[in-house]
């Protein structure tokens, strides 16, 4: 196997998808899947309200880390810069951290959307 560096690694190789890794992720995911919709669609008073809180604290932290990476942008006065590309350097991994929690919080409200309160 030829060497490769980080940006071209992918795991498995794409050719292995289709065979094995494909049918065993497919399973595991839909067995995941079903698990936390069952567990999410019977949730009911107290439960219901923490997870609640958590999905509403995972979106403010999301939230405040994208702030935290923006906020040079910000002190330069330029609002409407979107993407990575003109952030220092150093600020780049709050801000995916920053979109990655947003959007987990997002779709855990999204699917206590999906249970009985």
């Amino acid at each position: 196997m030829k060497s490769r560096y980080f940006k071209d690694w992918i795991w498995p190789p794409a050719d292995q998808w289709v065979g094995v890794y494909g049918l065993l992720t497919f399973a595991v995911v839909c067995i995941i899947t079903a698990r936390l919709l069952d567990f999410i669609t019977l949730l009911t008073g107290v439960l219901w309200i923490c997870c609640y809180v958590i999905g509403i604290g995972v979106g403010a932290v999301g939230v405040g880390l994208i702030f935290y990476a923006k906020l040079p942008l910000y002190r330069e006065r330029r609002f409407f810069e979107f993407g990575p590309r003109s952030l220092p350097e150093n600020r780049r991994p709050f801000y995916r951290w920053g979109y990655c929690c947003a959007l987990l919080g997002v779709l855990l409200l999204a699917c206590l959307s999906l249970s009985r309160h």
